[in-house]
């Protein structure tokens, strides 16, 4: 069990980087728009990929190593659908009006800070991987079959 952990734990640290360089990379490209510089550099670009791929990366080792785990342990206690599916909700939610607010500050500045903002990046990442980790859970749950392997 203590190895699992850790290797789940692992896969929500990896998860993070990458939404941390999705939101950084993000934030920096939408800077660069809001203050009418063009597009930022190919780099900025390459590292928004490599954040996703990192998401990816860790969601599928999640969804296979979760699914694996409850083949082996039916028995496992899982939380109710209906609070994983309001958790999305209400953290998707948050996401979105919280990013809607920013964009809106950010375009009423004269002079537009070209700094990103950790503690949004921060927020971003915070309320993305509380979608992430329900949908993972939800996934394996509702996937045709993942005790019957």
């Amino acid at each position: 069990m203590k190895a699992f952990l850790w290797r789940m734990g692992g896969a929500a640290a990896l998860g993070m980087l990458g939404l941390t360089l999705v939101f950084w990379q993000l934030e920096h490209a939408s800077l660069y728009a809001f203050a009418g510089l063009g597009r930022p550099s190919p780099a900025v670009y390459a590292l928004l990929f490599a954040g996703l791929l990192l998401v990816n990366v860790a969601v599928f080792y999640a969804l296979n190593r979760w699914g694996r785990f409850l083949h082996e342990h039916p028995e496992t206690r899982q939380l109710p659908p209906w609070f994983l599916v309001s958790l999305i909700v209400v953290a998707g939610a948050v996401l979105v009006t919280g990013i809607a607010v920013h964009a809106g500050y950010l375009r009423s500045l004269d002079p537009l800070p070209m700094t990103i903002s950790q503690g949004f990046v921060a927020f971003e990442v915070s309320f993305a991987g509380l979608v992430l980790v329900p949908l993972v859970l939800l996934a394996v749950r509702w996937s045709a079959g993942y005790r019957n392997r």
